[in-house]
């Protein structure tokens, strides 16, 4: 890569030396005991000689990051609502800035003084066993995210005074971050075990010398702070915090720059070329003031940096308040960060940086990726999106040269290449009841690039009745389910197995769980596969729930719907009234029955698909419903199949009857012995024949 700018004459600093050894005041907050947690202070050398400094009594603490002598955190009240409050590292005084409800709470967090914005990592709320990037307001504690899924679990996060982010993963790795799009690059190992659960651990930065240290609860189920080297990742022990009490936001305090410098330069833009070329427009604003307020006398210098390749440019004579640019020209496509500083006698301000892809970029995912039963036809998925605007690093895309592939990626078949369409049908479906999920990977000339994930989607051959959906598995009913958050609130119902067994029910027991909204009403279903009903039959639909309030005073409240697919359009209500749920930990049957009307249309007594749904409509302070088992009941056919020895009744002599037909492969009427329909007598038919007996 070719050299971006002709350096001027070199400014020249005179640095003082740092003893890293000298004594330094660092900072953390004790989780344990939870009676009484509080901010503790400690030479960074002696961890173990603390001093009580003060606490928050609203919350427990569980992730925390200075500003300059402010302490923010994070933390959870006995209602698992998270609070965002400050302290005075002085003091120990604090302030609640903001209850900010069911949230996640951060990991860690950590204070980027480059850019004056607040990081943290926590788990992701979208994907299993991975970290995801934020940022955090600090006059509200909104949360931003930058990324989802960082493709691993991260214990610890922690800024430098340029800006560099660096990440600690479950396993004691050190990573280097980009804090723009959180891409990750291993250093190496600490040499740290951390303790597998509960893991808050913490990160700082002595920003005066670029030590980096590390409080961590390790597996000996101790709080240890050691110094690692960024360069390797090697960690050195210094010993235990507070006599190893579980300590998290780890605190230096830091004050970045001399009050008589420069102000940092603001409204920085790096504008790449709008039609791809390999070159961009970097702007600024020099500063008018220094840190304490007074105008700056005389002219100032800029330095210039490219932070991806370390090259400088260094502008001297400039003045306050001057607006500047340069125009940035690369030898090949890339991301490029550029840093800008000001500088005068007194010392340098914080830098700002801007960053962009500059040249041909590939393409960012598609969005709104959606697959749909056809409404022409059920065996068909139908699939959408909408063409990306930008590169995956928002660069320049050539849109003429744009194309997709689509990969189905529950059994990985590659089922489009080449595509120039925003759609397509998968028609070659599998011949079972299946979950489909597909990729939709966007390419063009420059390469490959970002693929979307389209929501599931149950689709196959309709299931007769009797269907019955015992939750013990994902695998046997579990992912036949189709679940809808109609409300919008992003709390659906969500499938578990062996919800802590708090049920006495045993370790193999499934159920689908809803998690009532603090601010909504419940307005969430779960839909059943493709069902098939024949016209003027009645059907009886029974599901098998219980509430888990323990305190017995909260009730929930479901009913039943008919639905046409895996949508609320047309969706129809079953009943006139909701069912009520105030039995916690003990799981009864509510049954629904119904008749399916004859249309008009078509042959009389025609068999068609259809859907029935579960929809939670629960008060919006209730606590949970717990659904395990959903039956659906042909009560016209009942008799009609079960009365295997045609004495108009169904009772166990059809049972005897049929036993005795599969044991001695006895030739009996097709459409009255095989209950299952799958074209033998076997134990299965006789174990249906039972379940209808008991049911009547």
């Amino acid at each position: 890569m070719k050299r971006i700018f002709n350096l001027a004459v070199a400014l020249c600093m005179t640095l003082t030396a740092i003893n890293s050894s000298a004594q330094k005041t660092a900072y953390g907050y004790t989780m344990y005991p939870a009676s009484s947690p509080a901010m503790i202070s400690f030479d960074i050398n002696n961890p173990s000689a603390t001093t009580t400094m003060g606490n928050y009594a609203k919350a427990e603490p569980r992730s925390g990051a200075t500003v300059k002598s402010k302490l923010y955190m994070m933390g959870v009240d006995d209602d698992f609502n998270t609070w965002f409050y400050s302290m005075d590292m002085s003091t120990g005084a604090s302030e609640t800035i903001k209850k900010l409800g069911d949230v996640s709470v951060p990991m860690d967090m950590a204070y980027d003084y480059s850019t004056e914005v607040m990081y943290s990592i926590s788990n992701s709320e979208t994907d299993d066993g991975v970290s995801a990037l934020s940022t955090i307001n600090l006059e509200t504690g909104e949360f931003t995210t930058i990324k989802t899924n960082l493709g691993m679990m991260f214990r610890a996060i922690a800024i430098d005074a340029r800006g560099q982010m660096y990440l600690l993963d479950r396993n004691g790795v050190l990573y280097k971050a980009n804090k723009s799009n959180g891409s990750t690059q291993a250093i190496g190992s600490t040499g740290v075990e951390l303790a597998s659960w509960f893991g808050f651990n913490s990160m700082e930065f002595d920003r005066e010398t670029g030590d980096l240290y590390l409080a961590a609860w390790t597996k000996a189920e101790q709080s240890m702070l050691y110094k690692v080297d960024v360069a390797t990742g090697e960690a050195t022990q210094l010993g235990a915090i507070a006599s190893g009490t579980h300590t998290i936001a780890l605190s230096i305090p830091y004050e970045p720059s001399d009050g008589s410098a420069p102000e940092r330069v603001s409204n920085v833009t790096l504008v790449p070329d709008s039609n791809g070329a390999l070159s961009a427009v970097l702007s600024w604003t020099n500063p008018v003031n220094d840190y304490n307020g007074n105008a700056l006398n005389g002219t100032i210098t800029i330095e210039v940096t490219n932070a991806t390749t370390g090259e400088k440019a260094i502008i001297e004579g400039c003045q306050p308040g001057q607006t500047m640019q340069r125009t940035i020209h690369v030898s090949e496509a890339g991301m490029y960060a550029m840093s800008i500083t000001a500088v005068n006698p007194a010392g340098a301000s914080l830098e700002q940086r801007a960053e962009a892809w500059i040249g041909h970029d590939v393409p960012a995912a598609p969005s709104n990726a959606l697959a749909t039963l056809s409404y022409t036809e059920l065996l068909v998925n139908d699939l959408s999106w909408d063409a990306p605007t930008a590169g995956a690093h928002g660069g320049y895309i050539d849109m003429a040269s744009l194309k997709y592939d689509i990969v189905r990626t529950n059994d990985n078949k590659v089922i489009a290449q080449d595509l120039t369409s925003t759609s397509h049908s998968d028609v070659e479906l599998l011949d079972n009841l299946t979950r489909y999920n597909y990729q939709i990977i966007a390419k063009n000339a420059d390469g490959v690039g970002e693929a979307a994930q389209t929501n599931d989607l149950v689709n196959g051959p309709a299931v007769d009745c009797p269907f019955i959906s015992p939750f013990n598995s994902w695998e046997e009913s579990g992912q036949y389910w189709t679940v809808l958050d109609a409300n919008g609130d992003g709390y659906p119902f969500v499938w578990y197995n062996d919800y802590m067994n708090m049920f006495g029910q045993g370790y193999d027991k499934g159920y689908y769980i809803y998690q009532t909204n603090e601010s909504f009403y419940a307005n969430d279903f779960i839909v059943s596969p493709p069902i098939n009903f024949t016209e003027g039959h009645e059907y009886k639909i029974t599901a098998t729930v219980s509430n888990d309030d323990i305190a017995g005073y909260r009730e929930e409240s479901f009913r039943f719907f008919n639905l046409a697919g895996y949508s609320l359009e047309g969706a129809v209500p079953l009943g006139n009234e909701a069912f009520t749920v105030k039995h916690p930990g003990e799981f009864r049957d509510y049954s629904f029955t119904f008749k399916v009307e004859d249309d008009g249309n078509g042959r009389e007594n025609e068999t068609f698909p259809s859907f029935i749904a579960l929809c939670c409509n629960s008060h919006y302070d209730m606590g949970m419903l717990l659904v395990s088992k959903i039956a659906i009941e042909d009560l016209t056919a009942a008799v009609k199949i079960g009365d295997v020895n045609n004495d108009g009744s169904v009772d166990i002599a059809d049972v005897t009857q049929l036993i005795a037909a599969v044991l001695n492969s006895t030739p009996l009427d097709h459409a009255v012995a095989d209950m299952n329909g799958d074209e033998t007598l076997d134990i299965a038919d006789v174990t249906l024949l039972i379940s209808i007996i008991l049911q009547h």
